[in-house]
């Protein structure tokens, strides 16, 4: 019985791994089109993962009070239950992507000048290893995210010094470039959540946490 639980846990992991890289790709999709319909699509279905995310929780606090599971199945229990919130977060940053489209409304066009474009997609990449490694268990590939995370960062501390430079020199820029700032600190964001799912599956594997966060 446990070890069908926990495979039931596993199925509720997957279906929230899903919608949050789904969450993530239609935002972004929805900034690069300047589309706010699909922007305002994503605001409204977040409450789905949110929704599965309780359901999970819950599951998860039953199961430890009904079956006090010990060793492996308890580690795993916790590295599930922190792997949901990142999602949950994933969910909650995609959210606030798809909110920097409504507000912009549709006049993201100077993003060209700056590096955002290739750090979302380093982001969509991280996201996707990630998920990749949670669902395969392949804790080499997990160690992978490290780099990728400092290739984000990298992007996030050009972009913001290229924004405020722009905003100093423009003062009609400033309302745009405040929300090209909110939008790559979202990414930066979302990037350190995939490294943290990383870090639990590599927990979950060998009972180490790896600090993939550096």
């Amino acid at each position: 019985m446990p070890n069908i639980k926990i495979d039931l846990l596993r199925q509720d992991l997957l279906r929230m791994a899903s919608l949050a890289q789904i969450g993530f790709l239609r935002a972004w999709k929805s900034f690069e089109d300047r589309d706010i319909a699909t922007a305002r699509d994503v605001i409204v279905h977040d409450e789905k993962l949110n929704v599965l995310a309780e359901k999970m929780f819950k599951k998860s606090l039953e199961f430890i009070a009904l079956h006090a599971p010990v060793a492996k199945d308890l580690r795993t229990i916790g590295a599930y239950l922190r792997i949901a919130t990142d999602l949950e977060r994933i969910g909650d940053l995609s959210v606030e992507i798809a909110k920097v489209v409504v507000r912009l409304n549709g006049n993201q066009g100077s993003t060209l000048l700056f590096d955002i474009p290739p750090m979302a997609e380093k982001v969509r990449e991280m996201i996707k290893v990630s998920l990749n490694c949670l669902e395969d268990g392949l804790i080499s590939y997990a160690r992978t995210l490290d780099s990728m995370d400092d290739v984000v960062d990298t992007y996030f501390r050009k972009n913001m010094v290229n924004l405020e430079n722009a905003m100093k020199i423009d003062s009609e820029y400033v309302s745009e470039g405040v929300q090209f700032l909110k939008l790559i600190q979202h990414l930066e964001r979302i990037g350190d959540h995939a490294t943290n799912i990383g870090e639990w599956t590599i927990y979950m594997s060998t009972g180490n946490i790896a600090d993939l966060n550096t």
